[in-house]
Formats: structure tokens, C-alpha cells, sequence
């Protein structure tokens, strides 16, 4: 049976909580609010998957994760974390997504992006390639954009920077409480 994938960004749960904070002080709106254990930044998504191009993606991945460690290591020797600011409010017309995104998307991010994008298409996954867009979803259904109040979120924008330790490959699917993200597999970011 296929599932339904995607890669992403993993959020701390203290990162969550206040994302989910600044949201309803700042920004409740009468749109569905995406709970905060969803709260993830996607890197590829991956739509329907077969359980060989998921056993072949985990391996992949998994061969290629101290390269990519490597890569990161002059990034995260301190903190032994990725920092991601998430400071703009955007909008998915399409889609009716409000969501958060940074003003300018840093290098280690297109880098995994571009990375995982390729370990992907090595597993005969096929993306739709729109250009890469890191978001965190907030809410949907949002029935238009926040164009008029743009100027009083500029003030209130979240400002926190996210922690950034493991991305995983998550399962989307659906239940009784709605959408819900498993993930399946994680390989951290830090050696």
C-alpha cells in the first residue's frame, strides 16, 4: 500500500509550544488551525510512496547522512543545532495556507533541500519541482491573505529563532481528529 510521505524539518516541542503561543496572541484567525504536533518544515515533499521506494529512500538517506553531517558540522559546532527564523507571514492562495517562512532562506536549508530532493529521485520518487519555498504551516482554509495587516504583523512577528537538531521522513494520513504526521525514520543533524 502506498502512504502518503514527506521529508521535513523536525520542531522541538518547546519550539512548537511557542510558535502555537504566537499564534494566538498575534494572529487567531477564523481559519482551521493546524495543531501544534504538526508544526514541521517541509525539505521535499514526496507524495505517494511504495514500501521499496521507502526502504530505499530510508537507506539512502542513512548512507549518505555523515556526509551530509559533514557538511553541516561548521554550522552547528557550538550549539551543535541548525538556527532557522521564521519571521514572515505568508500565503498559498492555491492551497489556503497561511504559514511562516524566513525572510531569506539560509544555505544549509536549500543545501538539504537540493540534497534531499536528489536521494529522492535516485529512488525513482518523482517531485514536482516548484522551486524550493520553506514554510511552517499555521493555518488552511485560509479564505484570503493578510495583506491588510501586514503592517501590524511586521511589530508582532515571531522573532524566536527554531533550534533546528534532526529531520525525519514523515507518513501523512488522515483520522478521526483530522490530519495527522508520523514520523517514520529520523537521522539527526549533529554527530
Amino acid at each position: 500500500m502506498n502512504k502518503r510521505m514527506f521529508l521535513a524539518l523536525d520542531i522541538s516541542g518547546a519550539d512548537k509550544a511557542k510558535i502555537a503561543q504566537w499564534r494566538e496572541q498575534y494572529l487567531s484567525l477564523p481559519f482551521r488551525a493546524i495543531d501544534k504536533q504538526n508544526f514541521h518544515v517541509t525539505l521535499a515533499f514526496l507524495g505517494l510512496v511504495n514500501k521499496d521506494q521507502q526502504a530505499n529512500l530510508e537507506k539512502l538517506i542513512s548512507q549518505q547522512h555523515n556526509l551530509i553531517q559533514q557538511q553541516l558540522t561548521p554550522l552547528v559546532e557550538e550549539t551543535k543545532t541548525l538556527s532557522l527564523l521564521l519571521s514572515k507571514v505568508g500565503y498559498f492562495k492555491t492551497a489556503q495556507v497561511l504559514h511562516l517562512m524566513p525572510t531569506v532562506c539560509p544555505d544549509w536549508l536549500i543545501y538539504l533541500n537540493k540534497t534531499m530532493v536528489e536521494l529522492s529521485f535516485k529512488c525513482d520518487i518523482s517531485i514536482e519541482n516548484k522551486g524550493y519555498l520553506p514554510h511552517l504551516s499555521l493555518y488552511r482554509k485560509a479564505k484570503h491573505s493578510l495583506s491588510n495587516t501586514n503592517k501590524t504583523l511586521e511589530k508582532t512577528a515571531f522573532k524566536q529563532p527554531l533550534s533546528i537538531t534532526s529531520f525525519s521522513l514523515y507518513h501523512s494520513y488522515s483520522s478521526e481528529i483530522g490530519v495527522r504526521y508520523e514520523p517514520v525514520k529520523t537521522w539527526k543533524i549533529n554527530s
